[in-house]
């Protein structure tokens, strides 16, 4: 089941987040797409979650975005 987290629009735009939060928010997000979609190896998604790794502010920056991007679709389509 998904994880459910709340993050207003406004904050996903301006703020960083841990980009494997995306995995919990999007449904069937898997880590080699979300390598795909930050410019990143997969061996580097994998290392965030063994915590071997810290995302640098840029990817996490592009997260928010992706996450933002996201949440403004969410709505375009509840209100089509």
């Amino acid at each position: 089941m998904p994880k459910t987290i709340a993050i207003s629009l406004i904050e996903a735009e301006t703020q960083a987040i841990d980009p494997l939060t995306l995995l919990y928010i999007r449904e069937g997000l898997t880590r080699d797409s979300l390598a795909l979609m930050l410019g990143v190896a997969r061996d580097t998604v994998d290392k965030w979650a063994a915590k071997r790794r810290q995302p640098s502010r840029p990817i996490c920056r592009l997260a928010a975005e992706i996450l933002a991007r996201w949440q403004r679709d969410s709505v375009i389509d509840t209100k089509m």
